[in-house]
C-alpha cells in the first residue's frame, strides 16, 4: 500500500509491499505523489520490470551499512567493526546476501576453527547473524539467515579464575601500579563492577550508600556500597579518562610485568562475586542486584561451588 504525508513543503509517497524494500519519493504536488505511488505499487504486484526485481546488495556492502547505520550507535560498535572489517577479505563476502547459504557460512566456520577459538568464532558468528537480522526486519530484504541453519562451536566453560593473596598484594602495592590503575583494581574487587561501568563513574552518580551506575551492559542500575567502596569513590578523581581498550593494555602490562599468568582483568569482577557469597553471606538474588545479571545461572555455578565447599568441610 502507498502512504503520503506531508514533509515540509513537499508530499512524500511512501510504497510498502510485504517482501520489497520501502519505496518513498517526494513531489510538490499532492496528486503526483498520490499518481506516483499507484503506479509504483501496481508495477510491483505486476511484477513489472525494474522495480519489482529486487537488487540484493554483496554482504561487503550491506555490512558497510550495518556499521555505518546501526553499529556505530551501540556500545559494542569497536568490537563490531574489528570483526566486519576482516570479514571483507573473506570471497564469500563479494556475493549478494541472499546467495550466501549455510554451506557457504559452514566452510567458513570450519576454516575458522583452526585459527580460533569457539568463542571468538561465534562472537563473529553472532555479528553475521545480526546482520541478516537487520535485513530482513529492517531494511525489507526477503532473505533467510545462514547462521541458523549451521551447527554452532561449543563455547569453553566460564573462566574459574582467582587471584590469589600475593598476586592482589602485588597489583594493588607493587611499584610498577600506577594509583590511577590501583584505584580502579580496588573499586572492581569492593563493587564487582564492570571495566567499562567503572569508567564511566563520575562524582554526582554516588548517592549516599549507593552508586547509579548509568552506562551497564544490559540497563542502568543503582547498587549498594561496602564503607570501602564508599571511601575508595569519594577519594578518586572522577571519571577516570580513559577507555576500556586502553584498561586492558595498561592490566596486560602490569600482569606481564608481574609474571601474573592467565589474568583478565574480568577476572577481578568474577573475584569480587565470589566473595560477596563466600564471605559477606549474600544469596544469588542479591547478588544479581549488585552485579546487573538478568542470568542466574553464571551466579548459581558459583553459589553451587561454594555450597559443595562448605558441605565438604562439614563432612571432615
Amino acid at each position: 500500500m502507498s502512504t503520503i504525508r506531508k514533509m515540509g513543503k513537499n508530499w512524500q509517497c511512501l510504497v510498502r509491499v510485504k517482501h520489497h524494500p520501502e519505496l518513498s519519493k517526494s513531489f510538490t504536488k499532492h496528486e503526483d505523489a498520490k499518481r506516483w505511488g499507484n503506479e509504483t505499487e501496481l508495477k510491483i504486484r505486476r511484477e513489472d520490470a525494474g522495480i519489482v526485481k529486487i537488487k540484493f546488495p554483496s554482504f561487503k556492502d550491506i555490512s558497510l551499512r550495518y556499521l555505518n547505520e546501526v553499529s556505530i550507535h551501540k556500545k559494542c560498535f569497536r568490537l563490531e567493526r574489528a570483526i566486519i572489517t576482516p570479514l571483507g577479505n573473506e570471497a564469500w563476502s563479494e556475493y549478494p546476501i541472499n546467495k550466501i547459504t549455510p554451506l557457504v557460512i559452514g566452510k567458513f566456520r570450519d576454516k575458522q576453527r583452526e585459527i580460533i577459538k569457539n568463542n571468538s568464532l561465534n562472537r563473529k558468528l553472532d555479528v553475521i547473524s545480526t546482520i541478516y537480522t537487520t535485513c530482513k526486519k529492517e531494511w525489507g530484504y526477503p532473505v533467510d539467515n545462514p547462521i541458523l541453519s549451521i551447527r554452532r562451536p561449543k563455547n569453553p566453560e566460564p573462566r574459574d579464575r582467582r587471584f590469589t593473596d600475593a598476586e592482589l598484594n602485588l597489583l594493588l602495592r607493587g611499584n610498577r601500579t600506577t594509583e590511577k590503575l590501583r584505584t580502579i583494581i580496588e573499586i572492581a574487587l569492593e563493587t564487582g563492577m564492570r571495566q567499562s561501568e567503572i569508567l564511566h563513574v563520575h562524582p554526582e552518580h554516588i548517592r549516599g550508600q549507593t552508586l547509579f551506575i548509568p552506562i551497564a551492559k544490559t540497563k542502568p542500575r543503582t547498587i549498594p556500597l561496602t564503607k570501602k567502596a564508599l571511601s575508595i569513590l569519594k577519594h578518586a578523581t572522577l571519571p577516570f579518562n580513559m577507555d576500556r581498550y586502553q584498561l586492558g593494555k595498561q592490566f596486560r602490562r602490569l600482569t606481564k610485568h608481574y609474571g601474573i599468568k592467565d589474568a583478565h582483568f574480568h577476572d577481578l569482577r568474577h573475584q569480587s562475586l565470589t566473595d560477596f557469597m563466600k564471605d559477606k553471606g549474600l544469596d544469588v538474588p542479591e547478588t544479581m542486584l549488585i552485579a546487573g545479571h538478568s542470568d542466574p545461572r553464571m551466579l548459581l555455578r558459583i553459589y553451587n561451588n561454594l555450597k559443595v565447599q562448605d558441605v565438604a568441610k562439614k563432612l571432615n
